[in-house]
């Protein structure tokens, strides 16, 4: 009788480990669940700023086409307070010291 009891306890710390075990699983997949969220956030900002990026720089350039085939110096000087000069073919350069402002994606989640 003595055996029959050791082997029930260890049968009950045994079935609460893997209690334990499963609790723990469930608390990680759920963790990952909202890192990947958060993952799948940062990667949707940069795809967007990737595809404005390209918006932006086809408009800067027909801002500067029309600068110089209108001779528009009031365009042309707000290009340049915006730190973008028009070089002598008519093309937009970007000067390095405008005031051109970077922006970052909120942060989320959990930091390691």
């Amino acid at each position: 009788m003595r055996a029959e009891g050791w082997l029930y306890w260890m049968t009950v710390g045994l079935s609460a480990a893997a209690g334990a075990l499963i609790v723990a699983y469930i608390v990680l997949v759920e963790d990952n669940r909202t890192v990947a969220a958060a993952v799948n956030r940062r990667q949707q900002f940069i795809n967007q700023r990737m595809q404005l990026g390209r918006v932006n720089e086809a408009l800067i350039r027909a801002l500067a086409a029309a600068a110089v085939s209108n001779n528009d110096d009031k365009l042309r000087d707000l290009l340049a307070e915006n730190g973008i000069t028009i070089n002598a073919s008519g093309e937009p350069v970007l000067s390095s010291g405008g005031p051109a402002e970077k922006t970052t994606p909120a942060a989320t989640g959990k930091t390691p």
